[in-house]
């Protein structure tokens, strides 16, 4: 249905009424309305919640497409908005991607988020460390053996089973090498400090597949290993990248296929020439950090497109991921 009616344009009115059809079409033609239906449903002392998701594999093109933007505004604000003070028995939950609201609702952007915020699908850190714990733990089911459960752990208790995973440093205990969880939290993040589950997971099948000479003792995962799997976790989540938000696409290649000499960070304004817009998308979506008018990229997508650093820029890259 939304597919067909995206064919042409349609403003927010049009939009919010074609919703309400759509939401109605999953119950069928007994009723004429939502409303009759909600009027039931009240009689019934009955609750209805719709669940709207996946709408990033429909809308594409929200930064550019004033229809595309019309149609989330029109299911996230409009609708929802009289969802609120003319059913008493519907309810509507919406997963929608940050990106997407940010184009859609540009005027009132800041406005709706702060409604929202404290809903928003954060996967922190500390989650990403207790997942690696967890998953660690059902190949080996004694690697956790602290008494305070898994899911309540505190940050300290969390690292320091993961010693035995990774090590503390990558490289002896002494080392002046970085601490491993840091490392890796901060080679896995964007620069705005998000990462996914599945971010996780894919680096540790990675860094398993194919185990190298145990050059330590105290850890399964040896640091060259580490840096290997970062390496090839930036060419599938590059991929993933371009496949969710369409118009990094463009600025991707642009730097992929700049010569090589370019390719080193950081990097000045002037060697891509990106557009305003295209570097507030960057920007945005964390894959762009400017710092004394410098600008860097996180390791998840350096390697990938095969950015080297100059000299002295690999502590300032990860300090600019720490912070």
């Amino acid at each position: 249905m939304l597919l067909e009616y995206m064919r042409q344009n349609h403003d927010v009115l049009e939009w919010k009424n074609y919703w309400k059809k759509v939401i109605q079409s999953a119950i069928g033609d007994t009723y004429d309305s939502l409303e009759e239906w909600d009027e039931e449903l009240k009689e019934k002392s009955i609750r209805a919640v719709f669940l709207v998701d996946g709408l990033e594999e429909i809308f594409e093109h929200t930064i550019s497409s004033e229809n595309e933007k019309n149609a989330i505004m029109a299911l996230c604000k409009d609708l929802m908005d009289e969802m609120k003070t003319v059913y008493h028995k519907i309810g509507l939950i919406i997963f929608l991607r940050k990106d997407m609201a940010r184009d859609a609702l540009a005027t009132n952007y800041e406005q709706f988020y702060s409604l929202h915020r404290s809903v928003e699908l954060r996967w922190s850190s500390a989650e990403a460390l207790k997942l690696a714990v967890w998953l660690v733990s059902q190949a080996v089911p004694d690697f956790y053996q602290q008494e305070v459960p898994l899911e309540k752990a505190p940050t300290e208790v969390i690292d320091k089973a993961l010693h035995k995973l990774w090590g503390i440093k990558l490289g002896k205990p002494n080392s002046n090498e970085a601490y491993a969880s840091r490392w890796i939290l901060a080679a896995l993040s964007d620069l705005n400090g998000q990462l996914q589950a599945r971010d996780m997971i894919r680096f540790l099948t990675k860094a398993t597949e194919h185990p190298g000479t145990p050059g330590y003792l105290d850890r399964y995962i040896m640091p060259g290993e580490i840096k290997k799997a970062v390496s090839e976790c930036s060419n599938d989540k590059i991929a993933e990248i371009r496949d969710e938000i369409k118009a990094l696409g463009p600025i991707f290649d642009k730097l992929e296929n700049a010569p090589a000499e370019d390719r080193v960070l950081p990097f000045t304004g002037d060697t891509f020439n990106f557009t305003q817009a295209e570097e507030k998308l960057m920007r945005q979506e964390g894959y762009l950090r400017i710092d004394n008018d410098k600008y860097y990229l996180p390791e998840i997508i350096r390697h990938a497109l095969k950015f080297r650093y100059g000299r002295g820029a690999r502590p300032k890259v990860l300090s600019l991921l720490r912070k």
